[in-house]
């Protein structure tokens, strides 16, 4: 095995042909990638890790195909469709890669972008989930709620699905707003086919976002990953228009909620199954947004006091280590396991920077995070 301390790990230095390659392998996903670049002190040195070190982190099939040529190639080519196709690709260590990804469990360890790369650094940002199979009124809803967003200057993050999706993104547009879109397949492939001229509209106009390679078809399983960067990047708020018991909208809330974001669902008629799941919501304690323009004033308005257009690039330099409030964070600390909102409390800080701080700590192996965004200082 890897010896008994964990190699500096330094996310700058990982290239997004080995993060690619180690995200591809069979079982491994992005929370193995993680496992792997952290055990071994990079993506790289995971790469040529012993064949017995590398399969007790990710299985003896992961670490077989580790050497197949074919995959390689497969990755290569990847790399080079997203070059000719104009995609940006960054990694996890990268300038342009969203801060609040890092915030996740398995955060993707690379990205495809398609479109204006400068919307990823724009605040605020309101994530709109919902149905596919919207009523006319969740439609309606979330059109209005898309365009009166945009007109107050939020960048509007959806999915780019059927119903309430897309019509989010319309409405956007519609006011010559700022949208993102996170998609469950490649930035080049078109899903739903319905959505194909809208698709090239976000491309244009928008921004297009997945960690899955070009040509990538839309799968399933894609969604649930989807759904977490979806709730990652609605930084200031996400709102649910219309859900069912079983959409899959709830589980961009779980994410919200481990994130420590504000959730907030329409409430809808009581007697019908579209909106059983977003009830449900209210019931638990999301807030109801009862109004769009006193929704708008709440999330948008106190962000108007910041300089919008400040935002419209990320600093060229090295994000900076916020040494004193990560040691203020560990200061808060004890043996007993802590959710962040009540670490922020005890060190008088923002949940988000509190969480950019333990995540730094974890790292660094001095904190260790429990289910349920819970942190202990390490033993």
């Amino acid at each position: 095995m890897v010896g008994t301390l964990t190699p500096q790990w330094d996310r700058s230095e990982d290239r997004a042909q080995d993060l690619l390659l180690l995200d591809s392998l069979p079982g491994v996903g992005p929370a193995g990638v993680q496992r792997l670049a952290r055990s071994f002190g990079g993506a790289a040195q995971a790469r040529r890790a012993r064949f017995r070190d590398f399969a007790a982190i990710a299985g003896a099939d992961a670490a077989r195909a580790r050497a197949r040529r074919d995959l390689a190639d497969q990755v290569d080519r990847a790399l080079a469709q997203a070059h000719e196709l104009d995609m940006s690709v960054v990694t996890w260590g990268s300038t342009w890669y969203p801060d609040e990804l890092l915030h996740l469990a398995d955060p993707p360890p690379l990205l495809f972008l398609r479109g204006r790369i400068e919307l990823l650094a724009l605040r605020p940002a309101v994530t709109i989930v919902g149905s596919r199979r919207v009523t006319t009124r969740g439609r309606d809803v979330s059109r209005t709620l898309g365009r009166k967003l945009a007109e107050a200057g939020s960048v509007v993050v959806s999915g780019l699905a059927l119903g309430t999706d897309g019509q989010a993104h319309r409405g956007a547009l519609e006011a010559g707003g700022d949208t993102i879109a996170v998609l469950g397949a490649g930035a080049d492939v078109s899903y739903p086919r319905t959505h194909t001229r809208l698709h090239q509209v976000m491309a244009e106009r928008g921004l297009l976002v997945t960690e899955f390679a070009p040509g990538t078809k839309a799968a399933p399983y894609h969604f649930p990953r989807r759904n977490r960067v979806l709730a990652a990047l609605g930084v200031d708020a996400v709102v649910v228009v219309e859900a069912g018991e079983q959409s899959g909208s709830l589980i961009t809330v779980d994410h919200a909620l481990d994130l420590g974001r504000d959730v907030w669902a329409v409430p809808g008629p009581i007697d019908g199954s579209a909106c059983a799941g977003s009830n449900r919501l209210l019931a638990d304690g999301a807030r109801a947004l009862v109004s769009i323009g006193d929704f708008v004033g709440t999330v948008v308005e106190p962000m108007r006091g910041e300089s919008h257009a400040s935002s419209c690039a990320k600093p060229v330099e090295d994000r900076p280590t916020g040494t004193s409030s990560e040691e203020l964070v560990l200061r808060s600390l004890s043996n007993d396991a802590l959710p962040a909102s009540e670490v922020a409390v005890l060190c008088g800080q923002s949940v988000s920077d509190v969480l950019a701080a333990l995540t730094t700590l974890e790292l660094s192996g001095r904190v260790v995070r429990l289910p349920g965004l819970r942190y202990r200082r390490a033993a």
